[in-house]
């Protein structure tokens, strides 16, 4: 027995200090939660929160189909308002645009002949509706004229008749009277066919109205084909525009999904851009404190790559439901609770913040409390 003593003494020794070095582990991390905890409180009034710089992306695609030549950015890039990304082969719509102008070109000589074709037939229709009018005026006149003389060389012919007959005039006096009253007939016959042929010779000229309508038909006509004619050369034009693809705004892109020479259909994505005047940075809240929360609500955004600086933002979005909090949050505990999606929209005018960068987000619930970095 007296054999067995060491070893037992050996594993008590090893037991007790392998239970102080456990308390001691123990001890410590406790001392280390209660430090963090105590270094990542902020005063009453203001709520912290973490998460990741995010903004608006867009994504970049054409509006015509074609071959791309040239693709001037590459993923990661920053770029300005403007800048030229993607060239599309623009052969076959030059050709296009020159067909389009050909046709305009044409129409519109087409509707100047018009033009000119209506304002001379126009001219000559009302002249001769004019003259033909005149005409018939001058002929009334005469009629009226003649049938004046017909009834006077009526009256004195029946008047020499009853004249004669009682022998007071020659017989050569009644057939002077005779004859003027037959001539008097006869103008009369004249001045009605002339009268008549006069209203025919108007009613032609009104008829030719008819032709001047038709003119201007042609005219209407060419027009509407030059008017279609312009619309074609625009949508060619655009169209041709529509190969150099170009920054809808600053910002940095994400994606890019071509390269030279492949081919591509309308709305085909190119690249995905993030403006960089609309970062946020996305933090999620807690359910307990979600009601504290308020649009417009004044924040700070800060970021390990500048720490002496703190960008100004305001609350821009409260996700009206509640989530798990996202994979990317370290511990599980943290991951099951329920949290809410907050948005802290930034100004960030030199585009210092980057989307994807990490960053705390204090908001400040009463505006007599000054701002303070979370540790």
């Amino acid at each position: 027995m007296a054999s067995d003593q060491p070893p037992n003494r050996l594993t008590a020794f090893v037991k007790r200090y392998a239970l102080y070095a456990l308390a001691l582990v123990i001890l410590a991390a406790l001392a280390w939660s209660f430090l963090a905890r105590w270094l990542h409180t902020l005063p009453d009034g203001l709520l912290a929160a973490s998460g990741r710089i995010e903004g608006d992306e867009t994504v970049i695609a054409p509006k015509i189909a074609g071959q791309i030549t040239q693709v001037l950015k590459d993923k990661g890039d920053q770029v300005q308002l403007g800048d030229l990304l993607v060239r599309i082969s623009s052969e076959q719509l030059a050709a296009q645009l020159q067909r389009a102008q050909d046709q305009q070109q044409y129409w519109d000589e087409r509707r100047r002949q018009a033009r000119v074709d209506l304002d001379y037939t126009r001219q000559q229709v009302e002249a001769a509706i004019t003259e033909s009018q005149a005409r018939v005026a001058a002929a009334a006149a005469r009629t009226q004229e003649a049938a004046a003389r017909l009834d006077k060389d009526h009256l004195d012919y029946q008047r020499y008749q009853s004249l004669f007959a009682r022998r007071v005039v020659p017989k050569r006096q009644l057939d002077e009277v005779t004859m003027a009253y037959r001539v008097s007939q006869a103008q009369q016959v004249a001045a009605g066919k002339e009268r008549a042929m006069a209203e025919a010779d108007l009613q032609q000229a009104l008829l030719r109205r008819q032709t001047v309508e038709m003119k201007d038909r042609e005219v209407q006509a060419a027009q509407a084909s030059l008017a279609a004619a312009v619309a074609q050369v625009q949508e060619a034009a655009a169209n041709l525009r529509d190969t150099f693809i170009y920054a809808p705004s600053r910002g940095v892109l994400l994606t890019k999904e071509v390269e030279p020479g492949e081919i591509v259909n309308p709305g085909t994505p190119l690249f995905t851009l993030v403006d960089q005047d609309k970062l946020y940075l996305k933090v999620y809240i807690n359910e307990p404190d979600i009601g504290k929360i308020a649009l417009g609500q004044e924040a700070r955004i800060y970021v390990d790559a500048f720490p002496d600086r703190a960008f100004p933002a305001r609350v821009s979005r409260v996700s009206p439901r509640a989530e798990f909090t996202p994979k990317y949050v370290e511990t599980r505990e943290e991951r099951v609770k329920l949290v809410f999606a907050v948005e802290l929209r930034a100004d960030n005018p030199d585009g210092y913040l980057k989307p994807g960068m990490p960053g705390d987000g204090v908001i400040r619930l009463k505006d007599t409390v000054p701002w303070q970095r979370p540790h």
